[in-house]
């Protein structure tokens, strides 16, 4: 942080901002910024949603998560696995079915193999931006995945910033609505494009069209 403020001449601080405790992070932005009353609508936002969704699936249960995949790369053949920092996400919705050892936690994530992917067979597949989902649903290969063939399969919104986590900062929580509305539609009841005009409003002072959402979400929805 002094390298970086010696070479920008503005001050820089490091906050840790886990999805579990954004709520925090934006308690201490309100503080450095002294814009403590701003800050609160924005904390209330990340613990009341945060709680909500950690409650909901303790009572759905470990045995009942879905499995997934996360996908990247330009042959999405990258994959981000259990226990690497940004499988953060993917740790409280899903069961995630990339179990390796030494789990990278580049943004990159591990690289993979084709074979390795049908081994694993999730019932859910997530493509990050630029990834494989074009292709996914007319090569033969990719089609022997059950994912694909049941049509649970999506491109990760990523318009400012993925909602899969990259980066890893507020963006997850849009994450978190997106795939509970993909995965567990009949446990939650948010409606995703109320929720998503909600958010980009609190957080990126953005008011969404219904043009600009249905852009945004055009792969992430069936």
């Amino acid at each position: 942080m002094d390298a970086i403020s010696e070479q920008t001449g503005i001050p820089a601080v490091y906050i840790e901002a886990n999805i579990d405790s954004m709520g925090q992070t934006y308690t201490m932005l309100g503080e450095l910024l002294g814009r403590e009353e701003e800050a609160k609508v924005l904390v209330d936002y990340c613990n009341e949603l945060y709680t909500t969704i950690e409650t909901k699936m303790a009572e759905i249960g470990e045995e009942n998560k879905v499995t997934m995949l996360y996908l990247t790369g330009e042959n999405g053949l990258n994959v981000i696995a259990r226990g690497s920092y940004h499988s953060q996400l993917i740790n409280l919705m899903a069961v995630n079915a990339a179990d390796l050892d030494n789990a990278s936690s580049k943004g990159t994530g591990d690289e993979t193999s084709m074979e390795q992917i049908l081994l694993w067979d999730p019932a859910y597949i997530i493509f990050s931006p630029n990834s494989a989902y074009a292709k996914a649903g007319s090569d033969p290969v990719w089609m022997e995945l059950k994912a694909i063939q049941n049509g649970n399969y999506y491109e990760a919104p990523s318009n400012p910033y993925s909602w899969m986590g990259f980066p890893p900062s507020i963006n997850r929580y849009m994450g978190l609505i997106w795939l509970c509305e993909t995965f567990y539609p009949d446990e939650f009841d948010f409606d995703l494009k109320e929720e998503t005009i909600r958010f980009y409003k609190l957080f990126y002072h953005a008011e969404l069209t219904d043009e600009l959402y249905e852009t945004i979400t055009q792969n992430a929805i069936r």
